[in-house]
Formats: C-alpha cells, sequence, structure tokens
C-alpha cells in the first residue's frame, strides 16, 4: 500500500498516465507515482480532475479528501469494497457475536481514556483529573453501557482547553487542527479496512445507517489523543489555522512511534493495528492497541 499523503492546494490540472499521477501547472508537470500515493488531499476548488482518474485512484485503494472554501475536510471519496475475499471477511464480520463486539468495544475506550490520560500527564496537567479519567477506565462496562469514554472526554477536554472549549466551536482555533488531523486519520483507515476487505459499515459499536465508516470511527478512537497531542503543541500561541500547520498535520502518518516492540511511522503502525482486528475476526488474534507513550513525533530518523 502506498504511504505518501499529497496535498494539492494550487489550481491545476490533474490527470493519470503510465500509472502515476500527473499534477499540471502553468505547463509544468509534476509525476507521482499512484503506488506511492495513500491518500490525496485537494484543497482548491479550482482543480480539474477527471472521471477517469477517480476511478483509476478508487481501483488503486487511493483515498480522496475533498475540503471546502474554509480548507477543512468536507468529503471523502474511496474504493469500494475491493478485495477477493470480501465475501468470506464479512461472514466473520456478521457472525462476530453482540458479546464479543461488546467486550471489543470496553477495550477500544480503555485504551482512549489511558492515552488521554497519558497526554494530561506529558503536559503537567491537575492530578486530580488525571485520577478522575483512570476511575473512567476502571469502571467501563462491556459495550460502555455507562458512557465512560463520553464522561471521559468532556473532563479530558475541560482541561486541556478550559471549561469553555467546545468540541462543536467551529471559531475555536484548536477544533480546526483537531477536525483535520481526525480526518487524515480518518482516511487512512479508511483505505487500509478496505484494503484488508472488511466492510466499513459494520462496526464495533457504531451502528449509525447513515455513516460508511462506523467501524473506522470505532478503530480511531484510541489514536484520537495522538492527534490531540501533535495539535496542542502546534497551534498552541497561534493566532490562525495557516497553511503551514495543514502541511505539518498532513505529515503525522509520518510520525515516529514504538508499537508491537517496533519503531515505525504511524502509518504502518495503523496498518498492523487494522491487520490485527481483520485477523482476529477470523482466529481470535490479540487486538494491540496503539500506546501514546511510543509516539516520538516528527523526528528525522527511524
Amino acid at each position: 500500500m502506498g504511504y505518501k499523503v499529497v496535498l494539492v492546494e494550487n489550481d491545476v490540472n490533474m490527470s493519470i498516465r503510465l500509472n502515476n499521477v500527473i499534477i499540471n501547472r502553468d505547463g509544468h508537470d509534476i509525476w507521482v507515482s499512484v503506488d506511492d500515493i495513500s491518500v490525496l488531499v485537494i484543497d482548491n476548488m479550482k482543480v480539474n480532475i477527471t472521471a477517469r482518474m477517480l476511478s483509476y485512484l478508487a481501483e488503486h485503494n487511493v483515498g480522496i479528501i475533498l475540503c471546502d472554501a474554509k480548507h477543512l475536510p468536507i468529503g471523502y471519496y474511496g474504493d469500494y469494497d475491493n478485495h477477493s475475499h470480501i465475501t468470506k471477511i464479512l461472514g466473520y464480520q456478521v457472525e462476530y457475536t453482540k458479546e464479543a463486539y461488546d467486550e471489543l468495544w470496553k477495550m477500544i475506550v480503555a485504551a482512549k481514556l489511558l492515552n488521554q490520560k497519558k497526554v494530561l500527564i506529558r503536559l503537567g496537567r491537575r492530578i486530580e483529573i488525571i485520577k478522575k479519567i483512570e476511575d473512567f477506565c476502571a469502571d467501563i462496562k462491556a459495550g460502555d453501557t455507562s458512557n465512560r469514554e463520553a464522561h471521559g472526554a468532556k473532563v479530558y477536554f475541560n482541561e486541556l482547553m478550559g471549561t469553555s472549549f467546545s468540541r462543536g466551536n467551529e471559531n475555536i482555533l484548536l477544533n480546526a487542527g483537531l477536525d483535520y488531523g481526525y480526518t487524515i486519520i480518518r482516511s487512512y483507515i479508511a483505505r487500509l479496512c478496505v484494503g484488508y476487505g472488511l466492510n466499513c459499515q459494520i462496526g464495533i459499536h457504531h451502528k449509525n445507517e447513515y455513516n460508511r465508516f462506523n467501524l473506522v470511527d470505532d478503530l480511531m478512537e484510541p489514536v484520537r489523543p495522538f492527534v490531540d497531542l501533535y495539535v496542542y503543541h502546534l497551534l498552541e500561541n497561534e493566532e490562525f489555522f495557516k497553511i503551514d500547520h495543514r502541511h505539518k498535520i498532513i505529515n503525522i502518518v509520518n510520525h515516529k512511534v514504538m508499537y508491537r516492540n517496533k519503531r515505525m511511522y504511524m502509518g504502518n503502525m495503523l496498518e498492523e493495528y487494522v491487520m490485527l482486528y481483520a485477523k482476529g475476526l477470523k482466529d481470535g488474534t490479540e487486538l494491540i492497541f496503539p500506546d501514546i507513550d511510543g509516539y516520538e513525533g516528527d523526528r528525522d530518523e527511524v
């Protein structure tokens, strides 16, 4: 699978030639191998792209994110279940019991809360709040029927950004960065799920009939704190969400992490994470969750 997230911000014409994306601006061509691309981000309303190119990228499992006039992700286009063993894997997803899914969701919520706690520790926040999140983590029931995840998120963001902070407020700078980062991770996981033959509509906990990415939204929960930590540092003391910020957030999939006792890029970690989930449905392989203790950020070397 590809590994590059390619950002297109200029008024250009795009086409496909010899398994390459051709980006033409003012008569000059830039060639990027399709095999190297994981996600293409289009952040300009005047970009010209053909139906043939969209079809070709989908066939090669390249996700496409479209941004609005505010430079925020607004739509996603990608491959639709193009996998040779799709029926067999769909069977594993359908046959997985509700009890097993509920237990898995309990573990996902625990992994997310633990990572949120570790973000607050890294930032030197109040011990009593950290202890409160620990208590939420210890009190999770199968299926998270007591909604510890939502309670933990409220306490976490209040401590991270203050009690006036609201995740739904578009006028808060941090929200722009978080939404951008979450969309990059979501799109990356979506193409990985399709690549491993998983049906993204069949979630572990999310069951929204109008959401094509229920599974993706479930799997990405423990990864959100990685975005939180990076974007918090990136936008601290900034007044506006700038082009440079978007460039840096897109590169988060190339940040360094430790996962399963190996040092790798975040994109590789996400692929192994999705692979383990797919294997677990089939043969009970243990799902190992991303741990923010292993997050090293954007260091140069692996």
